[in-house]
């Protein structure tokens, strides 16, 4: 009887797929930019500025990326999250899965260099006119770039957590 219990419990939170509960928390982290665990660094391009042009034609340009947000500016991992469940013995395993620079973006890394930055979106194309009025720069010592933790489990996450598996178990 017991077992039979706890087979029924185990296919209810298959079946409730409560480890989209790990990527909704993910992706509210990163939108409200890391608040939960100390929030991120703000974008080295905030304050990025590069000269353009000689003479009559010189100019300033800011970072194409200014004002935006660290991980959801561009978009491709914050829809890139997803989950797994698996059922283990008497409990489930729920994994977070994301790209491998999702990896990197959690721990935060350092290069050693040269790494392309382009300031325009034509250089991010890599455009000819863009590469000709030189909208990029070159970071010959290379980059260092913060921990911007996507998955972590405060309190609020766990108790979260319990609700979502409380509900799917029927408990009210």
């Amino acid at each position: 009887m017991q077992a039979r219990v706890r087979a029924i419990l185990l296919k209810r939170l298959q079946e409730a797929d409560i480890s989209r509960i790990l990527v909704k928390q993910a992706q509210a982290r990163i939108k409200s930019r890391g608040a939960d665990v100390g929030g991120y660094a703000s974008l080295w391009a905030d304050s990025a500025k590069l000269t353009v042009g000689k003479g009559k034609r010189k100019r300033e340009i800011n970072h194409y990326r200014k004002g935006g947000t660290p991980l959801y500016d561009t978009g491709n991992l914050f829809r890139s999250l997803s989950s797994k469940m698996t059922v283990l013995g008497d409990g489930v395993r729920m994994t977070l899965l994301a790209p491998l620079y999702g990896v990197f973006q959690q721990h935060g890394f350092t290069t050693s260099g040269p790494n392309f930055i382009p300031f325009t979106r034509g250089a991010v194309r890599r455009d000819s006119k863009a590469l000709k009025r030189h909208e990029y720069a070159w970071a010959k010592g290379g980059v260092t770039v913060p921990p911007r933790r996507i998955f972590a489990m405060p309190n609020s996450a766990r108790a979260e957590v319990a609700r979502t598996i409380a509900r799917a178990l029927g408990a009210r």
